[in-house]
């Protein structure tokens, strides 16, 4: 596994052994990537522990833990890699799309929990523009596919356009928070 690569999540989902559906263990990633964004220097201890205190996930076996150990990491690499390859720990293509619907307001609803866990004013000095899109994610959480979607190939390729199409933005977003949060570096030059 590339230093840069999430935990397989089916193998991860097997490990959660019935305590962690599919929503949840995307919704994990959320709490990661939000927690990344606004304490990059987080270690895993305090991501286990924002889990519990969340009600997501109280004593994962060791198995598990070292999974999440390792999304934790990734997570951050992915944060912090100059080529922007972060990717959302979802469920894999083959499964319905109103399961992958699912988990993605899980992972949003994760996101946001994980990106509010601090005190520290940092959230209100964001651009209109992160506010924004927080607002969006904000909707993304409520994101589900009822019965109403379409049963014709052409739809259902239509749904799963406009599926990828969120899943990037919301990806987008989680970087452009991170940038934002960042602030300069002191080896960044100003001109």
């Amino acid at each position: 596994m590339s230093l840069l690569q999430l935990p397989e999540f089916d193998h991860t989902l097997a490990l959660a052994q019935g305590n962690l559906n599919a929503g949840e263990l995307a919704e994990c990633h959320g709490v990661a990537c939000g927690l990344l964004v606004r304490y990059p220097q987080s270690g895993p201890d305090a991501f286990l522990l924002l889990l519990t205190t969340l009600e997501i996930l109280a004593e994962p076996g060791v198995a598990l833990r070292e999974a999440l150990v390792e999304l934790h990491h990734a997570t951050g690499r992915q944060l912090a890699d100059e080529e922007m390859r972060l990717a959302l720990w979802l469920p894999d293509d083959d499964e319905p799309l109103e399961d992958r619907t699912a988990a993605l307001a899980q992972w949003c609803k994760g996101f946001l929990a994980g990106l509010g866990s601090g005190q520290d004013g940092r959230l209100e000095t964001l651009s209109q523009e992160a506010g924004e899109a927080l607002a969006d994610l904000q909707q993304i959480t409520r994101a589900e596919i009822g019965e109403t979607a379409g049963n014709s190939p052409q739809d259902k390729d239509e749904e799963e356009r406009a599926f990828m199409e969120i899943v990037e933005y919301t990806r987008v977003v989680a970087l452009m928070l991170h940038e934002d949060l960042r602030g300069p570096e002191t080896s960044d030059s100003i001109h």
